[in-house]
């Protein structure tokens, strides 16, 4: 059951419209070898998109408003790094908000009416920037790839329930840290297809998204799954790293993002023109994106540097700059217990999704 914060905030905090989403402009159709189309999704007009992840142990999310190129903001995609793949005394999955996460996105019980939703999120989608939570292993012995179908189905209705209840625009999924020496066959696949087809019902075919990180059992998402997934990045970190084409089944280039770079960390001058490069690479090949992870405040490692690199070499030079007067600190309570949703606190979503 739910931890903790069963308050009257959290009633008045779900009575709440906290629903902000934009359609996804659907890519050319792709067909797969049997001849069936692969669904694929995209939105807006910038190419190459910028994707960040933000560590929400310590860094506020809203310095994503900090960066601007040609008046808009410079960040297109920001995971929220991240809730935990946990689970219930069944042994099916829940989904964990640890100790500093639960507060960004929960109510504040002294003041109900300030959710995390208004606070932290809903200022990043006005200015159009999807907001997704990651789901990440927690050396539980679960993980995205050793799920049951009805596991995943279960574990697909909580995700939704989260993307409902916060705002998000989707999920995104890494498939790290689970301690689990068990893989089931097709696991993976099994939650993308249940998770896909519970949003497309909920809220209309490709108006979320689904991303993934190219790490862990990935090799279980087969190609039907692949092709559900809105944008796949990797963990090949590094200022003159390209990798393409994606190892994920059904992955093609105009939903991949093909360099991953580390932000909390000073790039000389030469690593910068690698990453101007690759950026040229990445925007002349017609790829997806670019990822980064661990945006860090102007004033801690300041991403000005690579952001300038990347707009020299994919945006025509455009120039990066820097709106805020301050960056914005940590200031949030961190709630000691978290708080963990399971299979028996949320709605089944339809349609039920048994492995087919």
């Amino acid at each position: 059951m739910k931890k903790h914060l069963l308050t009257l905030a959290t009633v008045l905090f779900a009575a709440g419209a906290l629903f902000t989403s934009c359609a996804n402009d659907p890519e050319e159709p792709q067909i797969q070898s049997d001849g069936t189309q692969i669904s694929t999704r995209a939105y807006g007009d910038k190419s190459p998109k910028i994707m960040v992840y933000v560590e929400t142990n310590d860094v506020n999310p809203l310095n994503a408003l900090c960066w601007e190129m040609n008046d808009k903001k410079f960040i297109d995609i920001l995971n929220l790094f991240a809730s935990n793949i946990h689970k219930d005394s069944d042994g099916y999955p829940t989904v964990y908000l640890n100790d500093k996460l639960t507060r960004v996105l929960e109510p504040d019980p002294n003041n109900p009416t300030e959710t995390g939703f208004h606070k932290y999120v809903e200022p990043l989608q006005e200015e159009g920037i999807k907001v997704c939570m990651t789901s990440l292993g927690d050396w539980q012995g679960i993980g995205l790839s050793n799920m049951t179908p009805q596991m995943a189905d279960r574990y697909a209705d909580i995700l939704v329930f989260c993307v409902d209840r916060y705002g998000l625009d989707g999920i995104n999924f890494d498939d790290e840290y689970s301690a689990v020496y068990d893989p089931i066959d097709d696991s993976y696949s099994h939650v993308i297809k249940a998770l896909r087809a519970k949003l497309d019902t909920k809220y209309g075919a490709g108006n979320k998204l689904i991303t993934v990180f190219q790490w862990g059992e990935y090799e279980q998402i087969d190609m039907t799954a692949g092709g559900m997934i809105n944008f796949g990045d990797h963990g090949s970190f590094g200022p003159n790293q390209f990798v393409s084409p994606s190892s994920i089944s059904g992955m093609i280039n105009s939903r991949w993002m093909p360099q991953a770079i580390l932000l909390g960390q000073t790039y000389n001058a030469l690593q910068l023109n690698q990453i101007k490069n690759r950026s040229s690479q990445t925007a002349s090949g017609g790829y997806a994106g670019i990822m980064m992870f661990n945006l860090r405040p102007a004033n801690d490692v300041s991403p000005e540097p690579v952001f300038q690199a990347i707009a020299n070499g994919a945006y025509n030079s455009a120039t990066v700059s820097n709106v805020c007067d301050s960056p914005y600190t940590q200031d949030w309570e961190f709630i000691p217990s978290g708080l963990e949703w399971t299979k028996d606190d949320v709605p089944a979503y339809q349609p039920t999704y048994t492995g087919n």
